[in-house]
């Protein structure tokens, strides 16, 4: 079973719910909304890290 099934069987019931009605609202399943909010997630950090880069090479740079 792939991960993203298995967290949303052992998800407490209450996010079951929150996915459950996110699903409905978006026509998506459980597994999609799941992987979306993953994705987003990982492209922030992604950002984020991106961000911390940019800013040490500046910084460097500035230091020269």
């Amino acid at each position: 079973m792939p991960v993203t099934e298995r967290i949303v069987i052992d998800a407490d019931p209450s996010i079951k719910k929150m996915l459950s009605e996110i699903s409905e609202e978006y026509g998506k399943t459980m597994k999609a909304v799941v992987c979306s909010l993953i994705e987003s997630k990982y492209k922030d950090l992604q950002l984020k890290k991106q961000g911390e880069i940019s800013e040490y090479l500046l910084n460097s740079r500035l230091e020269d």
